[in-house]
């Protein structure tokens, strides 16, 4: 061999004797401690010198690379619940039974529909809707292959508790969530709330982004 150069054999010996040495238990002599002759320990690093090179490895006790009582790291977010679902754009093709639509800015939900070819002009959907706030049945027509937008609309059941001046309280048994309505927003089915009956409540999103809350049906 050249003088200066190890071999890799000899260089692995040298780095696991120097390993051994920096992590070995000092001697213990009277009241101090004897630290190991040529034996380096610094505060972040340690260093050994191979030949004309320098390795340089971090300081970390074994036990503590194996201490398994470390708990891990975790992230939790908060999941929102969104009342509404994910709105899509319709066509004419997508019209089924009970399909939610919006047209002329209020929510409607399709009651019948029929595509029509007929053997001049365009083909069109024939639909009979009803109107989530009036009640109203309507029929519309739509031509194919129209966009129309799909109305945000969402049901869920409440329980009547009591009424508050000019206000119906409705309570979610899950959430204890108060809802209020006014007068007009329950309509003619006032005269059949009692306190406890459950109730279905529709929340529709209006072009303001304000959630809207309509009594349509009382479970008796």
């Amino acid at each position: 061999n050249m003088p200066g150069i190890r071999t890799a054999s000899t260089s692995y010996d040298l780095i696991v004797r120097a390993t051994r040495t920096l992590f070995a238990e000092p001697k213990v002599v009277g009241n101090g401690l004897e630290e190991r002759e040529g034996e380096k320990r610094m505060a972040g690093m340690a260093s050994l010198r191979l030949s004309n090179s320098r390795l340089h490895f971090p300081l970390v006790a074994p036990a503590k690379l194996l201490d398994s009582t470390r708990k891990p790291c975790v992230l939790r977010g908060l999941h929102m619940r969104s009342r509404f679902p994910r709105i899509y754009a319709l066509s004419s093709n997508d019209i089924k039974v009970g399909v939610n639509i919006e047209v002329d800015g209020a929510p409607w939900r399709v009651l019948e529909f029929l595509h029509v070819k007929p053997g001049k002009g365009a083909a069109f959907v024939r639909t009979k809707l009803r109107n989530y706030v009036t009640g109203n049945v309507a029929e519309k027509t739509f031509r194919a292959g129209s966009s129309i937008s799909e109305a945000n609309v969402a049901k869920e059941t409440k329980q009547y508790t009591y009424k508050d001046g000019s206000q119906y309280v409705f309570m979610d048994l899950a959430t204890y969530e108060e809802t209020r309505l006014n007068e007009k927003d329950v309509g003619d089915k006032k005269k059949w709330l009692k306190e406890g009956m459950d109730c279905i409540l529709v929340f529709w999103n209006g072009r303001e982004g304000q959630s809207q809350q309509l009594l349509t049906q009382v479970l008796l």
